[in-house]
């Protein structure tokens, strides 16, 4: 699933603290159709590790961890034919993917079919289950530690020194 703690659509972007901090292991989709400035966010989320750590005074007891789950061949995919030509790509466009769209706690499971994303739920119509029986939330868990120990999983870098540019 795409994730992104702001909005992407919306003319004013909107950021969904609320999400961002609730989250300790985010597992994204990358894929051909990756939002670009996912990366750059999710780096900046990585950070807030180092910044967590940085004062007796800083009140955190978490730590967050993100990994890309990439698909091999993701970056091969499209549509067979361009007018009359072969493109060349090896696999349909939209595919190599894993597209699960699902957030799981220690007690709580939640299925939809949005992205997370502010506008997804602000703007778009989408089916969503949420639920706290205990045998659904273990079964997600154990989806999400499945892919989360997954050989295609790789985890996002963070910034190199801390810094998104250098000057």
């Amino acid at each position: 699933m795409d994730w992104l703690g702001q909005s992407e659509y919306a003319t004013q972007t909107v950021y969904w603290s609320s999400l961002s901090t609730a989250i300790s292991e985010i597992l994204v989709a990358y894929w051909a159709h990756y939002i670009s400035n996912t990366d750059q966010y999710l780096k900046s989320l990585l950070y807030s590790n180092n910044l967590c750590s940085s004062s007796p005074d800083n009140n955190c007891s978490g730590k967050i961890e993100i990994k890309y789950y990439m698909v091999p061949g993701f970056n091969s995919t499209g549509p067979a034919m361009n007018n009359g030509s072969s493109t060349g790509y090896k696999y349909p466009g939209f595919t190599r993917v894993n597209h699960g769209k699902y957030a799981v706690s220690d007690n709580r499971a939640h299925i939809g079919t949005s992205n997370l994303m502010w506008d997804y739920f602000y703007a778009t119509v989408g089916v969503s289950f949420g639920t706290y029986n205990p045998a659904i939330v273990l079964q997600l868990q154990q989806i999400f530690d499945a892919d989360w120990d997954s050989p295609y999983a790789v985890p996002v870098q963070p910034l190199q020194d801390g810094h998104a540019f250098s000057s």
